[in-house]
């Protein structure tokens, strides 16, 4: 009898460890090295800004410009790095980011940084010493309304070595980049701000699942000060289901800016919560260069299913877990039942 006790025990503990380890957050630490390289910019005397530390410049149709910087290198080894001009973008948090190349533009844009530049796609910088980088522009041939804005991107090949051992507890490894920024007026014409929103759809990103409004800043200047106020309501429906307000960000001129709401969050009582499948509308309120444009936005959108399958197969929805559990050390509780019921019977 007391055999048969310990293994439903056993069991019993087994599969509560089971569902607690499956619960647990995996946390990252990151090593903390140090950076063995530095940019540094040379300015051309037709900076449109002075005093600042990125290209500004101010060019005529079909001007030829050449800019150049300088790579650092103050490492005692040989090293490569890779360059690349990208146009701007807008991430996730209302940054203007410069990282990625070849990104989606808004439908409307004219000229593109990325196609106007030729430039060395690698350098090589010998040990402790500096060697100059020069990139070749073309302004375009129709004059520019707007800006037309970038980054030069600038980052170090082969930073991470796999063969080296991490400090315990670590797991990630840092890679560090530089972006010089480059802004191309050809007229400082004023552009009328236009933003719209292209649609709205459910989404996940590292556990965090939102519902995002796809915002087009579909003209060729740089909003300021954009705030965004956005509320989920079932559709002909007036309950607000979620909500989200952030201020004080730009978005990139010609450029789509994915605004999350979130549905859940990463930990929590509520990091299980889940749009049910169905229709449903997002209001978007944005205002941008200190409230001066103002636009009242609104896009129906559908949850399926599959969509919400397919979300929960990157994110498990654990808040049946519970449950489960329960229902488990009820069903081992009744077999125990059974088992010493039995014991007793056949003792007699």
């Amino acid at each position: 009898m007391k055999k048969y006790l310990t293994v439903l025990l056993t069991l019993m503990a087994s599969i509560l460890l089971a569902f607690t380890v499956n619960q647990k957050t995996t946390l990252a630490a990151t090593t903390t090295g140090g950076v063995n390289y530095s940019i540094s910019p040379e300015l051309p005397d037709n900076q449109a800004a002075k005093n600042i530390g990125y290209y500004d410049l101010k060019l005529t149709p079909g001007q030829k410009e050449t800019i150049k910087f300088k790579i650092n290198n103050t490492d005692g080894k040989n090293h490569t790095y890779k360059v690349s001009i990208n146009r701007a973008a807008t991430d996730i948090n209302g940054v203007i980011d410069y990282n990625d190349h070849g990104v989606q533009p808004d439908s409307d844009l004219q000229y593109d940084i990325e196609k106007l530049v030729t430039y060395p796609k690698e350098v090589a910088v010998a040990p402790k010493s500096s060697k100059e980088v020069s990139i070749d522009l073309t302004a375009p041939k129709g004059d520019i309304t707007g800006e037309l804005l970038g980054g030069i991107f600038v980052q170090e090949n082969n930073q991470i070595n796999n063969d080296e051992k991490l400090p315990k507890g670590v797991t990630l490894r840092n890679q560090y980049n530089y972006v010089l920024g480059l802004q191309i007026q050809t007229n400082t014409n004023p552009v009328k701000p236009d933003v719209k929103l292209v649609k709205a759809f459910e989404t996940d990103n590292n556990g965090q699942i939102s519902v995002d409004a796809k915002l087009d800043n579909d003209v060729p200047t740089l909003e300021k000060q954009v705030s965004v106020d956005a509320k989920v309501t079932p559709r002909n429906g007036s309950k607000v289901l979620l909500k989200s307000y952030k201020e004080k960000m730009p978005m990139a001129p010609n450029s789509y800016f994915d605004y999350p709401t979130n549905v859940n969050s990463v930990t929590g009582p509520s990091k299980n919560k889940r749009l049910k499948p169905g229709k449903y509308t997002m209001y978007v309120d944005v205002k941008a260069n200190n409230g001066q444009n103002h636009w009242n936005l609104k896009r129906n959108f559908t949850v399926t299913n599959k969509e919400i399958a397919k979300i929960n197969h990157k994110n498990p929805n654990r808040s049946m877990d519970l449950w489960i559990i329960l229902g488990v050390i009820l069903a081992l509780l009744i077999a125990a039942g059974f088992v010493i019921k039995r014991y007793r019977k056949n003792r007699k």
